[in-house]
């Protein structure tokens, strides 16, 4: 006899797969970011100042907005933990459920947003003023791609702490 396939754990599965390999992937602009800001030190002390860091404003937006759903995977952003601790897991995916509309809410409208600017970036190839003149359409689609991945990754969420929250027995931790 098959087993029924759960689509909705599929799609989970798929959306912490893609976020994990996402943010593994995006931590390595790390080090090129540290080199840049070793050799912005280093030369501001020796009195020539380097006019770069516009690259690195660029490489850490893209590592934060890349990186937000890779944190919300792990529950790695800051929550009040003092409050839920004592919680069952059910109970916690109830209150997760009840904030859920405040999640959707603020990365709905930041994801449109991102997304609409992202798109008119690109259609004036915009580039920054003064500087380098680097072009802020790649940032853009960066941070628009990142604040979607968050959206999926808070849908994976929303689809776990329902089916905790629905369950007809209690879940061990």
């Amino acid at each position: 006899m098959a087993e029924r396939v759960d689509m909705a754990e599929v799609f989970c599965r798929f959306v912490d797969r893609v976020n994990e390999w996402v943010g593994k992937a995006v931590s390595w602009i790390f080090v090129p970011f540290m080199i840049l800001v070793v050799i912005d030190v280093t030369t501001r002390l020796l009195r020539h100042p380097w006019y770069y860091i516009d690259v690195n404003t660029q490489l850490m937006g893209i590592m934060v907005m890349m990186g937000m759903a890779y944190c919300h995977l792990h529950d790695g952003h800051i929550g009040v933990d003092v409050l839920v601790i004592k919680l069952s897991p059910k109970k916690r995916a109830i209150l997760n459920l009840v904030l859920a509309p405040i999640f959707f809410g603020s990365v709905g409208v930041l994801t449109w947003y991102l997304a609409t600017a992202a798109v008119d970036a690109v259609g004036l190839l915009e580039r920054r003023t003064g500087g380098l003149m680097l072009p802020v359409y790649p940032l853009k689609i960066f941070m628009a791609t990142g604040i979607f991945l968050m959206l999926v990754q808070g849908v994976a969420k929303f689809i776990r702490d329902l089916k905790t929250a629905l369950a007809k027995t209690e879940a061990r931790p």
